[in-house]
């Protein structure tokens, strides 16, 4: 095979420019709508009140919810990628393209999932410290009297580090190189599959891939249900039976199994995306 028909770099930067180009006024305003949108929320969940009796704090937990939660944003602007498919007009004019099948998948993969995630983790860095700072600037006590230099602590200052403090995830039992880049894997196989499984779909891809994934997830509770019933007659409902045990490695089954799965996802994900639209092509 010709190498420069399956992928040649001077005709991948083409694409990746033409892209951009043609679509920098969409990009700019998903941008700018991203930091308005993370802001607003970021703020919303911030204290505008607080009791010096009390223990809570705006620490790391909180922030790993708000994190969580925003990455649904991002999620969502990954799961856009390939929009020139939902019509036929359109389809036939973007196969077309001359480019060959691999670089038409790495052009979006390239912005929607590796760009695409760099811009998230900066808004999302600057939202955190502006909200932070708005909402200090505000912050009283129950009394309608203003906080003292003690609200510095009430709200912690962010920073991504703070994610990965071990404490905050009571269900890991280790936590090495090997589980920090298993849990990054998890969030990274759940964009690719939306990435990805999106090319499967025409008319409202992106809704219809978030279906697939949920009906996905509850398929696996199902099987899970089923021979939990099968093996240990005693499990009721739709309870799971819980079968952990802890190997001579200090890993937990079940954790095993989940790093495994997020280690071998991207592996299927990846190239399943990349022969179904190659099967458009066709």
């Amino acid at each position: 095979m010709n190498s420069n028909k399956f992928f040649s770099f001077s005709r991948f930067y083409q694409l990746l420019r033409n892209d951009i180009l043609l679509n920098y006024k969409k990009y700019l305003l998903t941008i700018a709508g991203a930091f308005i949108l993370g802001f607003i929320v970021t703020n919303a969940q911030m204290p505008n009140y607080m009791d010096n009796d009390s223990t809570y704090k705006f620490d790391s937990s909180s922030y790993m919810t708000l994190f969580v939660t925003c990455l649904v944003g991002l999620g969502a602007f990954v799961g856009s990628a390939f929009s020139e498919l939902s019509s036929k007009i359109k389809t036939s004019n973007y196969l077309h393209m001359p480019a060959s099948t691999l670089e038409k998948f790495l052009c979006q993969f390239v912005i929607r999932a590796l760009v695409g995630t760099v811009i998230f983790l900066f808004i999302f860095w600057v939202d955190a410290h502006l909200a932070r700072i708005v909402s200090l600037n505000h912050i009283e006590y129950l009394n309608g009297q203003p906080a003292g230099p003690e609200k510095y602590d009430y709200i912690e200052k962010f920073h991504y580090s703070m994610l990965l403090i071990k404490s905050k995830y009571p269900f890991v039992t280790n936590w090495k190189l090997f589980e920090g880049i298993g849990m990054i894997l998890i969030a990274f196989s759940t964009g690719i599959f939306l990435f990805s499984v999106k090319i499967f779909f025409r008319k409202l891809g992106l809704i219809k891939t978030g279906i697939t994934l949920v009906a996905t997830l509850f398929l696996i509770m199902f099987v899970m249900t089923f021979f939990s019933h099968l093996f240990y007659p005693e499990t009721k409902g739709l309870d799971i039976a819980n079968i952990d045990y802890t190997l001579t490695n200090g890993y937990k089954n079940s954790e095993i199994l989940l790093y495994s799965i997020a280690y071998i996802a991207p592996l299927f994900l990846l190239p399943l995306g990349y022969f179904k639209l190659k099967e458009k092509q066709l």
